[in-house]
């Protein structure tokens, strides 16, 4: 009979555990998926990347990192989300037209960038990628 029990309690005690893992992983997922769709798919530098990028290059990480969002504040940046991009809307000039951006600008679209970082196999190269302002304005 006490073993019964124990068998008993050992089944239930399974089955709570995968029902917590689970529900843990599906919390989880469904978080990261939120995140992942509101990340930055297209991006848009207005003024010059040749001179940020030289700026950028004589910083460390979290200097770049408040520093892009010094820019995203001011207005010197934009972004597409990856929902705003499925959902139709891929020109971030055309999604612009309302404001008055100017003639010098620079666009990059995160994911191409992101496969070109993979791809790219010499160090210093994948360096010179990781410090442009468009690492740090994706989110990679």
């Amino acid at each position: 009979m006490e073993n019964n029990i124990k068998s008993k309690i050992t089944v239930i005690g399974f089955v709570v555990f995968v029902l917590v893992i689970y529900t843990g992983s599906y919390f989880y997922t469904k978080s990261n998926n939120e995140r992942l769709l509101s990340a930055p798919r297209v991006v848009l530098l207005i003024g010059d990347d040749t001179q940020v990028n030289i700026d950028f290059k004589n910083l460390n990480i979290d200097q770049r990192r408040e520093e892009i969002r010094t820019m995203l504040r001011l207005g010197m940046i934009y972004s597409l989300s990856q929902s705003q991009f499925d959902s139709g809307t891929t020109d971030i000039v055309e999604y612009l037209a309302d404001r008055d951006i100017g003639d010098r600008y620079v666009v990059a679209n995160c994911q191409d960038y992101s496969a070109t970082i993979k791809k790219t196999m010499e160090v210093v190269a994948k360096a010179k990628l990781k410090t442009s302002w468009i690492f740090y304005a994706c989110g990679i």
